[in-house]
């Protein structure tokens, strides 16, 4: 009932033992794995969906409403609570936690291993440049410190601009963008949805010209989700920012 928990249990489990994944998992499923979750059924969180299921075991997110747990109850379920994360250590370990929750635990180390092994290496290998960027697609807000993203883009090699003494999580408009001048622009990979002045900002003409070549494109459900995906998104980042060209002077 909790898409980053599924996105992990896809990971894990049999798809014989899963019964269902919450409808906001599927957009990360094509992201990530595309057809692992074909042809299981989905849920909207309901009571109906609890009823008649009747699940041995509910994964829930650390903001689960207290009648799930009466619903769970009611039928003789489980609950495992999925927390979420604000860095990569702590996307490990619910990533362990949760294999331990399903009795899948050699598989959740192994996936576990492979986030040591990619973070170890970039750690072994610094970048010769240490960039500067913005996490930004638009609108106000940007992750700055205890975020997800910005361990991330540490792991990378990067500086999120947004996590310096002194910022906030917030109020990043396009004046203020420009003043703090990255070297980079980082935006998430956009999911279906309609069009938003939201999204309409991130193509003002200004943005366009200085950052069109300098945009770096994230996935960014590995850097909403605890998932081992979110280490490789690191790499994947570092290996970006590594092709960017020299910058020129800004006019």
């Amino acid at each position: 009932m909790n898409m980053c928990a599924d996105l992990l249990l896809l990971q894990m489990a049999p798809r014989a033992h899963i019964l269902s994944v919450s409808h906001l998992a599927h957009d990360g499923a094509e992201a990530l794995f595309p057809g692992r979750d074909a042809g299981i059924a989905v849920n909207h969180g309901t009571a109906e969906d609890i009823i008649n299921l009747k699940p041995d075991l509910i994964l829930v997110g650390d903001t689960s409403t207290p009648m799930t747990r009466v619903l769970a109850r009611r039928v003789g379920a489980r609950i495992v609570e999925v927390k979420s994360v604000n860095n990569l250590a702590q996307a490990r370990r619910v990533v362990v936690q949760l294999g331990r929750d399903i009795g899948e635990q050699t598989r959740a180390e192994a996936l576990a291993a492979q986030m040591d092994a990619t973070l170890a290496d970039l750690a072994a290998h610094p970048p010769q440049r240490r960039l500067r960027v913005i996490a930004w697609s638009g609108g106000a807000f940007v992750p700055g410190r205890d975020t997800l993203v910005n361990d991330i883009v540490a792991a990378a090699g990067a500086v999120n601009i947004a996590a310096l003494p002194g910022r906030d999580n917030s109020t990043f408009d396009v004046e203020r963008l420009l003043a703090a001048d990255p070297d980079a622009l980082l935006y998430g990979r956009e999911r279906s949805g309609p069009p938003s002045l939201h999204n309409a900002e991130a193509q003002h003409r200004l943005i366009r010209e200085r950052y069109g070549p300098r945009s770096i494109a994230f996935l960014d459900v590995a850097a909403e989700c605890g998932l081992p995906q979110s280490a490789g998104a690191a790499l994947e980042l570092r290996h970006a920012l590594d092709a960017l060209p020299p910058r020129r002077s800004a006019p």
